[in-house]
């Protein structure tokens, strides 16, 4: 068994003193259970950093399905190193996602898209050792329909009236804003063994205006999100992952810390390593979640289930959000040839 190496203690370290400040903050509703699938969805310094020609993520969640109406987010991305060079081997990206998040009665619905670009840079001849940056350009729209909503003045007596006209107005059911983010990572394997990779990013930089009634403008807040990770062999076909993610805006924080255990199979005959993967996390204050999944070739699909351990368990009955997510990877095939065993026998 390989020893952990000294800066895995001390990312173990940071995990519990984030995981004792997240005591104070407070979780947020909406979010993704299995942020480590799509990296540029959270950075978009990991834009075209991998091993492959292009990737492509999908994911699906749906929350809350057992107390009112379900929060359901859905996104695609897809990344690329478009330059690459050949020997310290720097590498500028190219990529773009977009979201969908629909919820309540209303049907309060953003949808974005996003423009990535990044560049790597090679910090030693061996391109194990690497430092990226990156931006975010693109668009949001959200849209409600106020037509489906209740208010105080058509209550009678307690009783509901849908024929009384309400007094409320409002500007128009659908904005448009544009958003900017930006963000840097890092990522070093000194062997082929063990990868440390660590990254900060900030989203709506314009802080735009997202009201959409008459009112004085309401501003987005910047968004601040740092995430880590680190991978380490405890045998030769078997690995641990432990990571961190922590977002905070305003008031808001969410702080989620787990563990990942992944199996390899026997390379096969193309040379692809097939893997096993299960995992548990915590996400502070809300809730417990389980994932596993398999990384067959280059594509990668993972399933997770929240438990929900917040204030709202009795209503929720511990029932929280199944997330199912997708990742492939190109990459041209590299065929390993058979060679015939001599047998002295025959």
């Amino acid at each position: 068994m390989n020893r952990v190496p000294k800066i895995s203690i001390v990312l173990f370290v940071l995990c519990f003193c984030l995981n004792f400040i997240g005591k104070k903050t407070f979780a947020q509703d909406i979010h993704l259970s299995q942020f480590w699938v799509s990296p540029p969805s959270i950075n978009p310094a990991s834009a075209g950093f991998m091993d492959g020609d292009a990737r492509f993520s999908a994911y699906l969640r749906t929350q809350w399905l057992s107390i009112t109406k379900a929060y359901q987010t859905c996104g695609v991305s897809a990344d690329l190193p478009i330059v690459r060079r050949p020997r310290q081997q720097d590498i500028f990206g190219l990529g773009i996602n977009m979201d969908y998040d629909r919820a309540g009665d209303s049907k309060l619905t953003a949808l974005s898209g996003n423009l990535l670009l990044s560049y790597a840079h090679s910090l030693n001849a061996y391109n194990t050792h690497f430092l990226m940056g990156g931006i975010s350009i693109g668009f949001q729209k959200r849209t409600w329909d106020y037509s489906t909503l209740k208010y105080d003045e058509q209550y009678q007596n307690g009783i509901y009236n849908p024929n009384i006209q309400t007094s409320e107005q409002f500007a128009g059911n659908s904005h448009w804003f544009a958003d900017i983010g930006a963000g840097i990572s890092w990522f070093y394997s000194p062997q082929n063994e063990n990868i440390y990779q660590a990254g900060i990013s900030v989203y709506h930089l314009n802080c735009p205006s997202i009201t959409l009634i008459e009112a004085k403008q309401v501003r987005l807040g910047l968004r601040w999100t740092l995430n880590s990770e680190l991978m380490f062999n405890i045998k030769d076909n078997m690995t641990l992952t432990p990571a961190l993610y922590f977002s905070a805006q305003a008031k808001y924080t969410e702080f989620l810390i787990g563990l990942n255990y992944s199996y390899a199979f026997p390379i096969d005959a193309r040379g692809f390593i097939n893997k096993f993967n299960i995992g548990l996390c915590h996400r502070w204050k809300d809730a417990i979640y389980f994932s596993t999944g398999f990384e067959l070739r280059r594509f990668l699909i993972a399933i997770s289930y929240d438990f929900n351990v917040s204030k709202l368990i009795k209503a929720s009955q511990s029932r929280g959000g199944v997330e199912v997510a997708l990742s492939y990877i190109i990459k041209k095939e590299r065929f390993l040839r058979r060679k015939p065993i001599p047998c002295y026998l025959f």
